[in-house]
């Protein structure tokens, strides 16, 4: 995308930011075939050594979208539960 400015590719993805220190406790969720699994683990390696409290779920085999494709395979629907636990958590943490 280089009719962006710097400043506007970093802000298209948290992953692109310089400073995580401030972002809150985040989970992440990815399967061992996404496309997107060395990326988002890196993501969360930096934002722990930022002192964010990461939760993330790694599903060996799974491709990016499986839990929206076969919602109701077992793993699945652990994956989807545990977006939900730690969504609810945070929205209920006082």
């Amino acid at each position: 995308m280089p009719w962006l400015s710097p400043a506007t590719r970093a802000a298209a993805a948290p992953a692109r930011a310089v400073d995580l220190a401030r972002l809150p406790p985040t989970w992440i969720g990815v399967g061992t075939l996404d496309l997107f699994a060395q990326e988002s683990m890196r993501f969360a390696a930096r934002l722990v050594e930022a002192g964010v409290a990461v939760e993330m779920s790694v599903v060996p085999g799974a491709y990016h979208g499986f839990d929206t494709m076969v919602p109701q395979a077992r793993i699945s629907a652990d994956f989807i539960a545990s977006w939900k636990s730690a969504l609810s958590r945070s929205l209920n943490d006082d």
